[in-house]
């Protein structure tokens, strides 16, 4: 049987259906092709549109999973969606009472518009949301039973559940409503301390710079323990608290005071109290020693971390997918579950190829007077020694990674043990705060001489695992300030090409250790195409390109803008507005989100008049004059780096 899995709203990308959609709603769309069972293509849709966690209905991704695959979507057998029907419905209808000009349908209805009506009603099926989650978990542990753990901000009623699972049977323990949600938790916290959406990493990462004793008595007198694994929580309380307390907000970008540190690290220290509290009678309810953990939650790798060092659990399985993108591939599975198990997950080079060498070639040899690409009989070895002579590597091989964490696919690379590495991404690269900590890849089989692993297979960066006292010094770059690391050990049967990157390292170093972060700015997701790769390569201060068998550098003197075509980045438009004192100004403004002003950048009439003339049919020297160098120049790039425009060869 094959099977479409889908999560997404119902807007488009080109079509915000449903006005004023917040973009934490339905987030993290994507698309996975399921056959019997087995995961064929898994990609989410940010990928394809370059919108960080878009919502928009994966048009883009289940289009890149026909291609892939080879199927058409005639051929799919059934689809399902990662959400109830009668929720659903329930929620459309509520939209509509808010948007009149909003058309009446139901969510059926909608999935067949949106598929093109090439799939008939009767073969769409709606997945619960908790249950996508766990089908996913559960399906790719490789475990013949196991305890399921599923939180996250919110499914239909529910933002906890446990679910014991067998064979082909998930059965649905205990579950607990969305007042009491640990992901709306995590989030309130996220926003106090003035981070935004989908910035709860950032917590994670600051928590360990403070002390959680400072506000533990304020987060406990949030939440109350009970027996069997039952817990009290109102999130709703969570501002009046801190505010009544004599706490004020942090503002986005404010420096981060010793106070807002210890509010991370008590935030985080109540988050682990609670779910291990839920874990441990979890297992005692169900008897099943193996543990799942799946949900937006699960991408807290220090919690993870700490419940597979509590030795309560046989092995500890999270799913490299955890977040809603994931429930999509979740989705497909629940409607497959008796089928044969194909054992443990351990790759997700479910998305899409790279290219071949004659594709990169054409693409490089485009960028001809920008980059200089030399094709290598050994791509591993010339990236190894690259990074042993203190060079930071992009790296796009083979098929592009499923989830948020890239895994060797889709990478930066660099020597794991000077300092400075971490300092100089965080500030040159990823323009991102200097307190985040960077993942080591390890090879596996040496894994413990450098990590304490707990137990667990960390595959998949989803456990923060204390690196040994011995070695923090050594491997400065990837050693957090509190000794640990989010550690993905590497298996040369699972990634070969990556395996032997990182053993050539080992050969140079004497320390077969990466720093692996996601190849990507802070202005865009992970790269997907090889297009990605080179822009990325571009805009950023890498030192080397390996892509392929292609090892790149840019060319030497000033980045001539004049032979480029200039376009607007696809989910952006270009837009007069009338300020306050009458004078007229230029915007560029994402159209799925017009009126949130932090996805606004307001432009030059001379910037504008580029965009207006170009059009990415005429080079930039044809439309405006004295570009290298100068005022105009300097903030096309500026664009051109934040994805708010796009510029290549003509």
């Amino acid at each position: 049987m094959l099977t479409l899995g889908i999560s997404g709203s119902f807007n488009t990308d080109g079509d915000p259906w449903i006005r004023g959609l917040p973009r934490g709603h339905f987030h993290d769309a994507a698309a996975a092709l399921v056959r019997d069972g087995r995961t064929l293509f898994a990609a989410e849709e940010e990928r394809f549109t370059r919108s960080k966690h878009t919502h928009a209905f994966p048009i883009s991704a289940i289009r890149a999973a026909l291609q892939q695959t080879g199927v058409r979507l005639s051929d799919v057998d059934e689809v399902a969606f990662f959400f109830e029907e009668s929720y659903l419905d329930d929620r459309l209808a509520r939209y509509q009472l808010a948007d009149p000009l909003l058309p009446h349908t139901t969510a059926r209805q909608r999935l067949v518009q949106l598929l093109d009506s090439e799939v008939e009603s009767d073969r769409i099926h709606f997945i619960r949301h908790h249950r996508a989650h766990a089908a996913s978990a559960f399906r790719d542990s490789g475990f013949k039973e196991a305890t399921v753990l599923v939180m996250d901000a919110s499914g239909e009623t529910e933002s906890l559940s446990v679910f014991s699972a067998e064979g082909g049977e998930l059965t649905l323990r205990k579950s607990n409503p969305p007042t009491a949600s640990l992901g709306q938790l995590y989030f309130l916290g996220t926003r106090f301390l003035g981070f935004r959406v989908f910035d709860e990493y950032k917590v994670m990462g600051v928590a360990p710079y403070g002390d959680p004793q400072r506000f533990r008595s304020l987060m406990r007198g949030l939440y109350t323990l009970r027996p069997d694994g039952d817990y009290e929580l109102d999130v709703s309380r969570f501002d009046d608290s801190l505010l009544e307390a004599g706490l004020s907000p942090r503002r986005s970008g404010d420096p981060l005071a010793p106070a807002h540190c210890s509010l991370a690290a008590a935030l985080q220290e109540a988050l682990e109290t609670i779910a291990v509290h839920v874990a441990e009678a979890a297992i005692a309810e169900t008897g099943a020693r193996n543990l799942c953990l799946t949900g937006g939650v699960a991408l807290n790798c220090t919690l993870n971390g700490r419940l597979a060092r509590s030795g309560v659990f046989s092995d500890v399985f999270v799913h490299p997918a955890p977040h809603d993108g994931g429930a999509a591939q979740g989705a497909a599975l629940a409607r497959s579950l008796n089928e044969k198990p194909s054992g443990r997950l351990r790759r997700v080079d479910f998305g899409t190829h790279i290219g071949s060498d004659a594709d990169i070639g054409e693409l490089l040899e485009a960028w001809g007077d920008h980059l200089h690409g030399q094709r290598v009989d050994d791509i591993g070895v010339a990236a190894a020694e690259a990074i042993s002579e203190g060079k930071v590597i992009g790296w796009a091989q083979g098929r592009a990674e499923f989830g948020p964490r890239a895994l060797g696919q889709r990478s930066i690379l660099a020597d794991a043990r000077p300092v400075e590495n971490r300092h100089r991404i965080n500030e040159m690269i990823k323009n991102r705060e200097s307190f985040r900590p960077f993942a080591p890849a390890v090879l596996a089989e040496r894994a413990h001489e450098f990590f304490e692993l707990a137990g667990v297979e960390p595959t998949f960066m989803s456990f923060a695992l204390p690196v040994r006292p011995a070695f923090r010094e050594l491997l400065g770059a990837v050693t957090h300030v509190d000794g640990s690391a989010r550690l993905q050990s590497v298996r040369r049967a699972d990634s070969p090409l990556f395996w032997h990157l990182i053993a050539e390292v080992g050969e140079r170093t004497g320390v077969p250790v990466v720093l692996n972060t996601s190849f990507n700015n802070d202005a865009e997701p992970i790269v997907n195409s090889a297009a990605d790769a080179v822009r990325c390569f571009l805009t950023t201060s890498l030192d080397r390109l390996a892509i392929g068998s292609y090892l790149v550098t840019r060319s030497s003197g000033a980045f001539d803008l004049g032979g480029l075509v200039l376009a607007l980045v696809p989910p952006a438009g270009l837009r007069m507005q009338m300020a306050p004192s009458g004078d007229a100004r230029w915007e560029i403004y994402e159209r799925a989100h017009p009126d949130d002003r932090r996805r606004v950048a307001s432009i030059s009439l001379e910037a504008a008049a580029a965009v207006s003339e170009s059009r990415g049919i005429r080079p930039l020297r044809e439309c405006v004059s004295a570009i290298d160098g100068q005022r105009l120049g300097r903030e096309l790039m500026e664009l051109w780096r934040r994805r708010l425009i796009d510029l290549r060869p003509h």
